[in-house]
């Protein structure tokens, strides 16, 4: 019994060895390219395979003597919930929503400044009306004068009764940040060095640069790209610091490294791990101790990979994001609210926005494992191979000069938009899937005059820009400027799918014609099968349709097409669902001009059919 009872799980069948795997595998192709197959490349050019086994994890160069990459938190997981918030001119409101934020169980608070200025110790009060600076961590961004906030910050907190050394969060002061959003040269470091030593004296919790990585990504950069000019941001203000004589240590504790999380689950857990590997490289180059090269993350779900139309999809989104940051490691986590592309907000959607975090930490116990990426050869494999990537894009980086140097250069921003186009290429195609966008909208959503009603955001200040900023986008844009341009039209082009023939095809086809043009819009007009071609031809010319869409197989097309085609000329557009190449030639001499098909581009398609129709 006690031998039985030692004896380890599975040890009764015989190891499978990787050979034997691989031969599983091609067998069950029969001949397929297991490359293309099953092998696929990730934007960040790392090829990505089905399955990882432990002898992945040999001779990882990055991975060696690394240790633990969790967050600094002395519980296993323990991030912290950040809200953010934008407070426009209305101080009172935020200040209402950053109490409700702190009723809500969240640890820390993140203001989002834009052009707003709130330095003056007046305005400062408004906000924090009633809230505790010693219990709340205050982050900024975007901060244009530390220096006036930081003194702001010590008067009302001695008004409050909280000692300035209880001050804890960052400042958000970020030059390198602000020339890359708006294009504005920097006029210099000075100030920035006389700050952190100051608060380094008076304040040692308060972080004072924000190292805006998010930025970056929401540039639409790959994550090596993301990784490596953060890295190079983060280096830039080291070299920054260091030589107006403050200590490396000091420097490195005056950053808040703060990067986005986007769509691609895996790849976020292992580009945070990443970051911190790539910190302790460049930390260690400037002179801190390696047991002491660590820098706090702070990570915020991505704004392009947001949507106007489906906003609650949205939640979705940044449950996965924010998923990725916890088991990546971040130090706080910031999910944006479901309606921050309307600039709208509310304190149902920042209710909704933290209620995420606090699912994963209360229900999903996301709190309670240490580091859990650790051994996961996929995960570790992914680690690697971005901290390779990233840190040769890296001392590319430092081989221009540094980040400043290869931004005034234009190599940073055409970095970017080469990513881009990659990124609006795949999506305007409909082979990159923006849930409730280009692929399965809601039929019958409208958004125009609640854009009317919304505040409007404040545009960037770019005078005296000399330099190409990073242009932040959204992916889910064009489509949407589509759909706005229908909702602001005289009338709504009607669609008729015309069903007819072979049950299986012409539902298949219904199905794909009406997610197509609700992409843009329209009304679309699903009714029953018809009995036969003249029947769907009698009922079509009786309506108002401005498109009629034959939904059936190829093999019947060259038959009927041509046919329907020659009844509702003058009277409605005739577009075919599918592409039926032997016929293609006849059905575009009976006047037949339009396809719609998986390898249609959706959206050159549906921009031709506005322009022909609104």
């Amino acid at each position: 019994m006690k031998e039985e009872e030692s004896k380890q799980l599975f040890t009764d069948f015989p190891e499978i060895t990787t050979s034997m795997w691989e031969e599983k595998i091609k067998a069950d192709l029969k001949g397929a390219d297991y490359q293309k197959k099953l092998v696929w490349l990730s934007d960040e050019g790392i090829p990505v395979k089905p399955y990882y086994r432990e002898e992945d994890l040999e001779n990882l160069d990055y991975l060696e003597g690394i240790g633990n990459l969790k967050n600094q938190s002395d519980a296993p997981n323990g991030w912290l919930i950040c809200q953010q918030l934008s407070p426009g001119n209305n101080f009172q409101e935020t200040n209402e929503r950053i109490k409700a934020a702190l009723k809500g169980d969240v640890q820390a608070i993140r203001i989002q400044l834009g052009d707003v200025r709130i330095a003056d110790v007046p305005t400062l009060e408004e906000l924090f009306e009633g809230i505790s600076l010693r219990d709340t961590e205050l982050h900024f961004g975007g901060c244009m004068r530390g220096d006036a906030l930081y003194s702001a910050l010590c008067t009302i907190a001695s008004h409050k009764g909280t000692e300035s050394s209880e001050l804890k969060g960052c400042l958000g002061a970020d030059p390198l940040g602000k020339m890359a959003e708006t294009g504005i040269p920097i006029a210099g470091f000075e100030n920035l060095g006389k700050l952190v030593k100051k608060v380094k004296e008076t304040s040692p919790q308060m972080k004072v640069i924000e190292v805006h990585g998010s930025l970056i990504q929401n540039a639409s950069t790959n994550l090596v790209e993301e990784l490596a000019f953060s890295m190079a941001m983060a280096s830039e203000y080291m070299a920054i610091l260091t030589e107006q004589e403050i200590d490396p240590f000091t420097a490195q504790e005056a950053l808040l490294l703060y990067l986005g999380s986007g769509p691609n689950y895996f790849m976020e857990i292992a580009k945070l791990r990443a970051a911190r590997i790539l910190w302790a490289k460049i930390a260690e180059a400037y002179g801190v101790e390696t047991s002491r090269a660590r820098i706090r993350i702070h990570s915020v779900s991505s704004q392009w990979n947001m949507t106007l139309y489906d906003p609650h999809v949205n939640m979705l989104r940044g449950t996965t994001e924010a998923m990725s940051s916890i088991l990546g490691g971040a130090d706080l986590v910031n999910v944006l609210p479901f309606d921050y592309p309307n600039g709208k907000g509310s304190m149902f959607s920042d209710r909704i926005a933290r209620n995420v975090q606090i699912i994963l930490r209360e229900e999903a116990y996301f709190d309670q494992v240490s580091d859990p990426a650790t051994g996961s050869y996929y995960i570790e494999s992914l680690t690697d191979s971005l901290a390779e990537k990233a840190w040769d894009l890296f001392c590319e980086v430092e081989s221009m000069g540094g980040f400043s140097l290869a931004f005034a250069a234009g190599w940073i921003q055409e970095k970017a938009e080469t990513s881009r186009k990659k990124k609006t290429d795949r999506a305007s195609s409909g082979k990159g899937r923006i849930l409730g966008t280009n692929a399965y909208p809601n039929f019958h959503e409208l958004h125009l005059q609640q854009l009317i009603a919304s505040p409007k955001k404040e545009e960037t200040d770019t005078v005296g820009s000399t330099l190409l900023p990073l242009q932040t986008f959204r992916l889910s844009t064009p489509f949407e400027k589509l759909r706005l341009e229908t909702e602001g039209s005289a009338k709504t082009p009607r669609v008729l799918l015309l069903k007819y023939g072979n049950p299986v095809w012409m539902t298949a086809r219904a199905t794909f014609a009406g997610n197509f043009f609700a992409c843009a819009g329209y009304e679309i007009v699903d009714r029953s099968p018809f009995l036969n071609v003249e029947e769907g031809i009698t009922f079509a010319s009786s309506g108002d349709f401005d498109i009629v869409v034959l939904c059936s197989s190829d093999d019947i097309y060259g038959e009927t097409a041509p046919a329907i085609q020659k009844a509702l000329s003058g009277l409605s557009i005739v577009v075919i669902a599918g592409y039926p190449a032997d016929e293609i030639n006849e059905l575009k001499k009976a006047g037949l001009e339009h396809f719609i098909h998986r390898n249609a581009n959706v959206l050159q398609t549906l921009t031709s059919f506005n322009k022909i129709l609104l």
